[in-house]
């Protein structure tokens, strides 16, 4: 674990980009998000800034970012499983969105995508970016639920950079159990993100199978969220212990 160091001339343009970033989202979100995790630790090869693990309560029910504005329960937790367009959103005005946000039990790490045909410059960029507005939000004193995803065995050399050990975390199947290649990329990602981040417990968003669950270690506390699409006739995705 590091902390970035700037070489110079940046970090004297850093320096000014600091003071800049106090108001204005299109400034935090240019230049990469440097002005969403300024002053971060840094890990990886990548230096991908580091989050705090989770340690609090697991809430029984999810809302995606999406449905944030609408939703009156605010006891429940926001699943960032959303198209990405909506991520955008979040990431163009964070600071509109902080005192909804704040709100929520707890928030997941927004999940920019990291799809199996992405070339690996795009996953990595959006893993820096999901790590860079989920720690802008943990310095909102948003509670951030940690969200790693993966892709093929290739991610794996980032996609878990930046994470404490412990904690819990909540991982997305949607689309990961559609075919067989897709099944062994999850499982392939989900053993590594175990033996990477020892969590103490997993929150499942999303759809669950019966090969899912064979595989899935009996000791681990693993919980099941059905993603809303699956339940039609509620407003949120609940959890369910597996």
């Amino acid at each position: 674990m590091i902390q970035l160091e700037l070489f110079e001339p940046f970090a004297t343009y850093a320096d000014g980009l600091k003071g800049q970033c106090q108001g204005d989202n299109r400034i935090k979100g240019s230049v990469f998000g440097l002005g969403y995790c300024y002053g971060a630790m840094r890990s990886g090869k990548y230096g991908i800034p580091e989050l705090k693990a989770y340690h609090d309560a697991i809430p029984e029910n999810f809302v995606t970012y999406g449905e944030s504005s609408t939703t009156k329960d605010y006891s429940c937790g926001l699943a960032s499983f959303d198209d990405d367009k909506i991520l955008e959103r979040v990431w163009n005005n964070f600071d509109k969105y902080i005192p909804t946000f704040s709100k929520f039990q707890c928030v997941g790490e927004p999940d920019f995508s990291l799809k199996l045909e992405y070339p690996l410059a795009v996953q990595i960029a959006n893993t820096y970016r999901n790590h860079a507005l989920a720690y802008a939000m943990q310095e909102a004193t948003i509670k951030v639920l940690p969200s790693p995803s993966w892709s093929s065995t290739e991610s794996h050399e980032f996609c878990f950079d930046g994470y404490g050990r412990g904690g819990a975390v909540l991982i997305s199947t949607i689309g990961t159990l559609r075919d067989e290649r897709s099944s062994m990329y999850f499982k392939l990602g989900f053993e590594e993100m175990l033996r990477r981040l020892s969590p103490d417990a997993v929150v499942l968003y999303g759809d669950v199978n019966e090969s899912l669950l064979e595989w899935l270690p009996k000791q681990l506390h693993i919980s099941h969220v059905e993603h809303n699409r699956f339940v039609r006739a509620r407003s949120h995705g609940s959890k369910r212990s597996i």
